[in-house]
């Protein structure tokens, strides 16, 4: 009897892992608990629930006003890590926008090809300048974001 009473009290519990120093400390709360006030206790992290998909685990992130329920397990996450997350998110989809420019300004640049002769629009200039990769921004691992530029046309100096 005593084993059926500690099962239901650690589903009773918040669990919360805490990824800090090394070791994967849990913290258990016995009591409802907002992430307001886990996040005001470890200073400088976020509150993600774990989400247990089959291949791998995911995190979502939660507001402050969200309320942690009993039963469930959550991760403290760093304010860092939580930034490269969405620098990284926001790389892929820069990138993946890029190529979508890049292919539409092939389709553009030969369309344009056959139906003029060597007359190019100030359109189609600027549109080949990004195709070359001009103005274009990268993006570095590590989520450090590092604009990078090839040249600047000055018009009327």
């Amino acid at each position: 009897m005593g084993n059926c009473q500690a099962a239901e009290a650690a589903a009773a519990a918040v669990v919360i892992q805490d990824p800090r120093g090394g070791g994967n400390k849990v913290q258990r709360i016995y009591r409802v608990v907002s992430a307001n006030e886990v996040m005001n206790s470890n200073p400088g992290h976020y509150v993600a629930m774990v989400i247990a998909a089959p291949p791998v685990k995911q995190l979502k992130l939660l507001r402050p006003a969200d309320t942690l329920l009993l039963g469930h397990v959550y991760r403290l996450v760093s304010f860092e890590d939580v930034l490269k997350e969405f620098a990284a998110r926001k790389c892929v989809k820069l990138g993946k926008l890029l190529k979508q420019i890049e292919a539409s300004n092939v389709e553009i640049n030969k369309h344009q090809h056959r139906n003029s002769s060597n007359n190019a629009s100030p359109k189609v200039a600027y549109q080949s300048g990004i195709s070359r990769g001009v103005g274009r921004q990268s993006c570095s691992v590590g989520g450090q974001w590092r604009p990078t530029l090839q040249t600047i046309s000055e018009f009327g100096t």
